[in-house]
């Protein structure tokens, strides 16, 4: 997994010089730029007044897997774009950690079994590997192997790309990029950076959360955006 900020808004003309908090206050002051050492979008914060929010954006690389990339383009208010396996060759498969299910939370997992990588040399299982679930995690990942060969055949034989793609798993590593207004943005966290969100998801949530916390500081300190539930 892998997050780098690629883009952002930047002011020009009479804003050129402010950064993304006061362009949020100027936005707000209908023009007007005054220096309040971010006392105006602390209160705008606080109130919940996210109108003014929406005037600036960001955009993120995203590295991670296809299962992940779906809940994240699940978020229709931000701008995506995947890495398509119509025309260019899957990057390998990313590594898997097995956890427990949730006794509780069917969408939710607990206590990790262990780490399953994968790649051209086969595979390697990092964990407890006492666990019962040992012997299905082996299964699967001879499973993950023999995709992984049979699409390299498939492409070989001259078979199309966007029919061998068919095959391949949701662990698949995949490349987006997304964009949102900084108000979609805290949408996204306030969901996913909770203790109910995946791991993997949760991870992504923080470095897009910790990203836009350098840009725009005073903002984000007024928010507890690390526990979610915020909006």
């Amino acid at each position: 997994m892998k997050v780098n900020l690629i883009s952002k808004t930047q002011g020009v003309g009479l804003y050129d010089s402010l950064t993304e908090d006061e362009i949020v206050t100027a936005i707000a002051r209908h023009g007007t730029i005054k220096e309040d050492s971010g006392r105006l979008i602390r209160y705008l914060m606080n109130k919940l007044h996210w109108s003014p929010l929406q005037h600036i954006s960001y955009g993120f690389k995203i590295e991670t897997r296809r299962s992940i990339s779906a809940q994240i383009f699940r978020h229709r208010s931000l701008n995506g774009q995947e890495w398509s396996l119509r025309y260019a060759e899957p990057i390998g498969f990313e590594e898997i950690e097995f956890r427990e299910e949730h006794p509780i939370n069917r969408q939710s997992s607990i206590n990790p079994i262990g780490k399953v990588e994968i790649d051209n040399s086969g595979w390697n299982f990092i964990g407890n590997h006492t666990h019962d679930a040992y012997k299905a995690i082996t299964k699967a990942s001879h499973a993950l192997v023999l995709i992984d060969e049979a699409y390299k055949d498939l492409i070989k034989a001259g078979v199309a790309k966007e029919c061998a793609r068919d095959i391949l798993p949701l662990c698949t590593k995949t490349t987006i990029h997304i964009t949102g207004t900084l108000r979609d943005l805290l949408g996204f966290l306030n969901v996913r950076h909770t203790d109910e969100a995946q791991k993997e998801v949760r991870e992504i949530a923080y470095e897009i959360g910790r990203l836009i916390e350098k840009e725009i500081p005073k903002a984000m300190e007024t928010i507890d955006w690390r526990k979610g539930y915020f909006m």
